[in-house]
């Protein structure tokens, strides 16, 4: 026991005894000697056994055991440029080949206490293997499949790795080229910490060559419209390169060289930085980007004569310029793609309009700034990706963007949008009314749960399993609290893993879908069984079974039969099958035979998208069609400005009103369902109509007020011009993006004292970062922000003086693409530096250290708490405490008792 453990509760458990062994001594003095004596002895020994509990009375012992994990850099430029030699048939070794063959040299004296472990990064840290004393060496090695070099991260995940028992040594394994965090800060602090983690590094070699790195697009980030700005492409080269520079706007090409219009620029570079200036006139619009391309000069065979690499060939910049944006009208009505009667109605009526197919659909803030309004026509929440989503919600919240959504069978709560963050901000809700009380949906997820589904998908760090499981938890999202929900996962036996009931706790399903693990073989009709006897005798107007599979089953013939027979009860079945390996036929059959759908996925990560379209067939019910005759409420609203009394209407799809004050409704059906609503949201207008424009609202393509009406939402929901209440500069130099904002009012002097949230909007989708600009001189307001991640980052400022919100400022920067590959050449000063502060060594590949070697290794406490052994000795000590006081036990030993007993007992074994 070290005494330097006890806690302080000791000390006031231990001064509490004593009155306490006062009282029960009173207490007690009735009893005789022998029971006196045992009571007070077991009240003591629990009154120490809860003391020594309390107190963290632990069990330490002395070890000088050795911690070793191995931190391999797999990035881009680790991969793409690292030199690591061949096997014996002639194949390029990659890193993970080379770090395995230096542990496995350097761990020869590895005693057999000894651990090892594995932790793979890229842009994200992944613990390939925990500290063990097996051998680890032998697993598979894969990358998160982040773009960028994250050090500090692994660092940190390789010491959260280590037991405190256990020295740790630390072996990283890079090029130095970190894109994000600061591996040098991490060591140091590590090895300054209590955990005495030691750091060595070793360098990762380059191959030699010639490589060109386009290394940024610098365009103004304000122009004037239609004016003609300098667009400045930088490139970087390590030797003399010959190649032609193209540059696109909007995905265009710019004239680069007015001696050949339409061709790129032919540009001869030596080594070192050249710098090309391209003029470009600005066509009207407000949103202008910009993307450099590089393509290096090809030999006879069609490769590149000195260009290894073309993933750090380009970059991309944007300009932002005044101006009125056009309507963006996403169109999910016309097979042409050309909007159909709206677009051409809107165009008559002197409004821009861009039309899109969903899938075109631009998924981010600085797209959707090119627009005034948007209009969804009939899309399905599925064709858009969920960044969409929240790109939508932000460009309505922050910049003002208008949104008009439009009904039909594919749209609100019929499209799936249940659960989206457009939901939130739709001016009607998007559940069942109230007045249906028969659950719309029961569905189960029948999910395979084989081995095959633990397979890593290309590109992603997940697996199919993963991907599988949270896309059915997504499309819970979709489904009605008062729907049914179910899940079940099989690989040689089926498991009910959520029974089916209202969904009314949605997380609590998800949860356990997104557990759900991997292993053995395939069988489905045991799972498509317990399906059919979840949802036989269930009251719902629509009972349906989701299969995914990405393997052969066992007794495949019985698959379509059990599909079919579900039918005739009146289930549906529809099936997904994932990846080349699956029975596509089978599957195919099966949701044949049981009046599903059938999906075929190659690609995992498209699952979400099929799983979210599976569910929306169980969702027909939101929608109602047959003739009905809306009516125009009192509300003075002006998007029924000028109207008269409408024709009849053929459907609409269900919802109903929101409790939220603000909301204007403006056209009921019969029923008082809402046909067309509106309201702001932030400095935006969302409004929902919830029938078409096409079928249903045929009667009202020929009346004059369909015109009016389309021409008044179009008008009054989109972005309103505003004056500007500063401008924002933003630039990225070294992975760091600077925010610049000048403040000034109508007079054009300078704003002070204001509060200047800012967000800024990352490339890839992921969450949006909150900065707040600090005042810096007069008007001006500054701050910054790690940018490493290649793409544009788009960044909004909204200003507001004493609770008053201003109108925002826009602008932004970016980082040229393959930012992973833009730096050619190793870092061995920062490779040294992470040795340096880890308190470690730069090691050479090729040596052979001992990673072991307990020299100047102090022996570690490994602490054991004894509070599980001392619990189950106080609850024994308490039982014979209880027994002490409680039984007479001492009439046993006394003289005459005992007399008298052995008296009798010779009495009864006397012979008679």
């Amino acid at each position: 026991m070290d005494w330097a453990l006890i806690n302080p509760w000791w000390l006031a458990i231990g001064a509490a005894c004593v009155p306490c062994a006062f009282v029960a001594w009173r207490w007690f003095s009735a009893m005789s000697p022998a029971r006196r004596a045992s009571a007070v002895i077991a009240r003591a020994a629990l009154l120490f056994l809860i003391a020594a509990m309390l107190a963290g009375l632990s069990a330490v012992r002395r070890t000088d055991r050795v911690a070793v994990v191995g931190v391999i850099d797999m990035s881009g430029s680790v991969s793409r440029f690292g030199s690591f030699g061949a096997d014996a048939e002639g194949r390029a070794l990659g890193p993970e080949d080379a770090a395995r063959a230096f542990l496995e040299r350097a761990s020869r004296t590895r005693e057999p206490d000894d651990l090892l472990g594995v932790v793979t990064f890229d842009g994200r840290a992944l613990a390939a293997a925990a500290p063990a004393r097996a051998d680890v060496l032998g697993r598979t090695l894969v990358p998160s499949g982040t773009e960028g070099s994250d050090i500090e991260g692994a660092i940190r995940l390789a010491a959260g790795l280590v037991p405190p028992d256990s020295a740790a040594r630390i072996v990283v394994f890079t090029d130095g080229n970190e894109t994000a965090g600061d591996g040098t800060r991490a060591a140091a602090e590590l090895a300054a910490g209590s955990s005495g983690v030691t750091i060595d590094a070793v360098a990762v070699p380059f191959r030699a060559g010639t490589e060109v790195v386009v290394e940024g697009v610098d365009a103004p980030a304000r122009a004037t419209s239609e004016s003609t700005v300098p667009v400045r492409v930088t490139l970087r080269a390590t030797g003399p390169a010959r190649g032609t520079l193209r540059l696109l706007r909007e995905g265009e090409p710019v004239d680069a060289d007015p001696r050949s219009p339409g061709d790129g620029l032919v540009v001869e570079l030596a080594p070192g930085t050249r710098v090309v200036t391209v003029p470009v006139s600005l066509p009207p619009g407000r949103v202008h980007r910009f993307e450099a391309v590089f393509e290096p000069e090809l030999d006879a065979d069609g490769d590149p004569i000195a260009d290894r690499t073309l993933d750090n060939n380009r970059a991309a910049g944007f300009t932002i310029t005044p101006g009125k944006g056009s309507v963006l009208l996403v169109d999910g009505v016309s097979t042409m793609g050309d909007g159909g009667t709206l677009a051409r109605v809107l165009r008559e009526e002197g409004v821009d309009v861009t039309v899109v197919q969903p899938g075109a659909m631009t998924t981010d803030v600085l797209g959707l700034q090119a627009h005034d309004l948007i209009i969804l026509e009939n899309v399905p929440a599925e064709e858009i990706p969920r960044a969409g989503h929240r790109a939508i919600t932000d460009a309505v919240r922050d910049l003002g963007v208008g949104l008009v959504m439009v009904g039909g069978p594919d749209s609100f709560g019929a499209g799936g949008w249940k659960g989206t963050d457009v939901e939130e901000i739709l001016p009607v809700a998007l559940d069942l009314p109230d007045k249906l009380v028969v659950p719309e949906a029961a569905v189960v997820f029948v999910l395979d749960s084989s081995g095959s589904m633990n397979r890593f998908v290309f590109g992603s760090p997940e697996t199919q399993q993963k991907i599988a499981n949270e896309s059915a938890a997504l499309a819970i999202d979709v489904l009605d609290e008062r729907d049914l929900v179910g899940a079940i996962s099989f690989n040689n036996s089926a498991r009910l893993v959520v029974p089916l009931a209202p969904n009314d706790r949605p997380e609590r399903a998800q949860s356990k879908i997104r557990s759900i693990p991997s292993g053995g073989g395939t069988n489905l009709p045991p799972a498509l069984e317990m399906a059919r006897q979840q949802l036989s005798g269930v009251e719902a107007k629509v009972r349906h079974v989701i299969v995914l599979s990405d393997g052969q089953s066992q007794n495949p013939e019985r698959i379509p039969m059990l599909a079919a027979q579900m039918r005739r009860e009146g289930i549906t079945v529809s099936t997904i099958a994932v990846g080349d390996s699956a029975d596509m036929d089978t599957l195919e059959r099966t949701a044949a035979e049981g009046g599903g759908a059938y999906y075929a996925v190659s690609n995992p990560n498209v699952l979400p998208r099929v799983f979210l379209k599976a569910v929306r067939v169980v969702r027909s019910p939101l929608v109602r069609e047959g003739m009905f005759q809306p009516a125009i409420l009192a509300t003075a609203s002006p998007l029924t400005e000028g109207l008269g009394a409408p024709p009849e209407l053929g459907g609409l799809v269900l919802t109903r009103a929101r409790p939220e004050p603000g909301i204007t409704y403006a056209i009921a059906s019969p029923e008082g369902e809402p046909v067309l609503a509106h309201w702001p949201v932030g400095l935006g207008q969302v409004a929902a109509f919830t029938s078409d424009t096409e079928d249903w609202a045929r009667d009202w393509i020929d009346w004059d007020g369909y015109r009016t009406l389309w021409t008044n939402i179009a008008r009054q929901t989109a972005r309103a011009p505003v004056s500007s209440s500063g401008e924002v500069q933003s630039q990225i130099n070294d992975g760091v993006l600077s925010v610049h904002f000048e403040a000034f009012d109508e007079s054009d002097r300078p704003v002070d004292g204001l509060a200047v949230p800012t967000t800024v909007y990352v490339p890839g989708g992921d969450d949006p970062v909150e900065l707040r600009l600090r005042q810096t001189a007069p008007g001006v307001y500054e701050g910054q922000m790690r940018a490493r991640t290649s793409g544009s980052y788009v960044v909004i400022a909204r200003p507001s003086r004493g609770g008053t919100r201003l109108s925002p400022a826009f602008g932004g920067a970016s980082v040229g693409a393959g930012v992973e590959y833009a730096r050619v050449e190793p870092d061995t000063d920062r490779v040294a530096a992470i040795a340096r502060a880890g308190g470690g060594r730069v090691l050479d590949g090729a040596d052979v250290p001992d990673l072991f070697d307990r020299t100047g290794v102090e022996p570690r406490r490994a602490m054991t708490p004894l509070w599980p052994v001392l619990l189950w000795w106080a609850l024994f000590v308490f039982l014979l405490d209880v027994g002490t006081r409680r039984i007479a036990w001492d009439r046993l030993v006394s003289k005459r008792f005992g007399a008298d007993w052995r008296a009798a007992a010779a009495d009864a074994v006397r012979d008679r």
